[in-house]
C-alpha cells in the first residue's frame, strides 16, 4: 500500500496538466478578488461574496479524483498491481485516501488565494475577524473530504475520468446557482456545509445624510461556534467512512476491464 501511494505521489507531482489547470486556478482566484475586492477591505468582500473561496475549489477535487481513480481504469493500472502481489484492499484504499486527501488538501489552500491576494491588494479591513475566517476556512477541508470521497465512488461507477471532471464543473456551476437562489445551508451536503461555513450572519441598516444621501451600513458576525466545527467534522468524517465503505464494495466485485 505504502509504495502505491509513493507511486501515486510521484505521478501526481510529474503530472503536467495537472500542475498547469492548478496553477491556471490560483491565477483566477486571485483575478477574482482583485476583481472584487473594494473599499471595505477583504472581510467585505467575502461576506458579501462568500462563493468566492470555494467554487472554484470544487472542480479542482473532482480533477484530482479523476486522474487519481479514473485513469486507473483507463492504463489497468489495477491489473499490474494485483498481478504484482498487492491486494484488492490495499489497491482501493492507496489511491481512494490519496485522492480524498491530495484533493481535500489542495482544494482547502486554493479556498485560501482570494483572502491572501486581497489582503495584499486593499487589506483585510474590519468587517470580519481575520482569525474566524482562517479557521472557517480550514475547515472547509472536511467538506471537501467528503466530497472527494462521494465522487471516488462515482469514479469506481462509472470507470470514466473524464465523466468525474465534467461533474466538477456541474458541481461547481450547480452550488454556485443553489448558493445564490436558495441559500441552503447544513450539515449533510458538502456544499451545503461549505455555505454554512462562509454565513457570515449579520445585519443592514441605513441613515439618510443631507450631502451623501442613503447611507448604508453593513454589519456581520464571524464568530465559529463549538456546533460549527463538531457538526462539520463529525459529519464529514462519518459521510466519508460511508463513501469509502461503499466505493471498496463496488472495487471488490469489479472485473477492471
Amino acid at each position: 500500500m505504502k509504495n502505491i501511494m509513493k507511486s501515486i505521489g510521484y505521478e501526481i507531482w510529474h503530472n503536467k496538466m495537472l500542475i498547469r489547470i492548478y496553477i491556471f486556478f490560483i491565477f483566477m482566484m486571485g483575478l477574482v478578488a482583485v476583481l472584487n475586492v473594494e473599499e471595505g477591505g477583504t472581510g467585505a468582500m467575502l461576506a458579501e461574496n462568500p462563493t468566492i473561496t470555494y467554487e472554484f475549489s470544487v472542480y479542482i477535487i473532482a480533477l484530482f479524483v479523476g486522474v487519481i481513480c479514473g485513469e486507473d481504469y483507463k492504463d489497468k493500472v489495477a491489473n499490474y498491481e494485483i498481478l504484482s502481489g498487492h491486494s484488492r484492499i490495499s489497491i482501493f484504499m492507496a489511491r481512494s485516501l490519496m485522492s480524498i486527501f491530495t484533493a481535500a488538501f489542495f482544494a482547502t489552500v486554493l479556498g485560501f488565494v482570494p483572502v491572501i491576494v486581497g489582503n495584499v491588494y486593499v487589506g483585510f479591513g474590519d468587517s470580519l475577524e481575520l482569525i474566524n475566517v482562517i479557521i472557517r476556512q480550514l475547515l472547509f477541508f472536511f467538506p471537501y473530504m467528503r466530497l472527494a470521497a462521494f465522487l471516488v465512488v462515482i469514479t469506481y461507477l462509472t470507470k470514466n475520468q473524464y465523466i468525474i471532471m465534467a461533474s466538477g464543473l456541474v458541481i461547481m456551476t450547480g452550488s454556485s446557482i443553489l448558493a445564490d437562489i436558495l441559500r441552503l445551508k447544513g450539515f449533510f451536503i458538502s456544499t451545503y456545509n461549505l455555505e454554512l461555513l462562509v454565513d457570515y450572519k449579520g445585519w443592514d441598516i441605513y441613515n439618510v445624510d443631507p450631502v451623501k444621501g442613503i447611507v448604508e451600513y453593513h454589519s456581520y458576525v464571524s464568530t465559529v461556534t463549538p456546533d460549527l466545527v463538531v457538526g462539520t467534522i463529525l459529519v464529514s468524517l462519518l459521510m466519508t467512512a460511508f463513501y469509502i465503505f461503499m466505493g471498496y464494495g463496488l472495487f471488490r466485485k469489479d472485473e477492471l476491464n
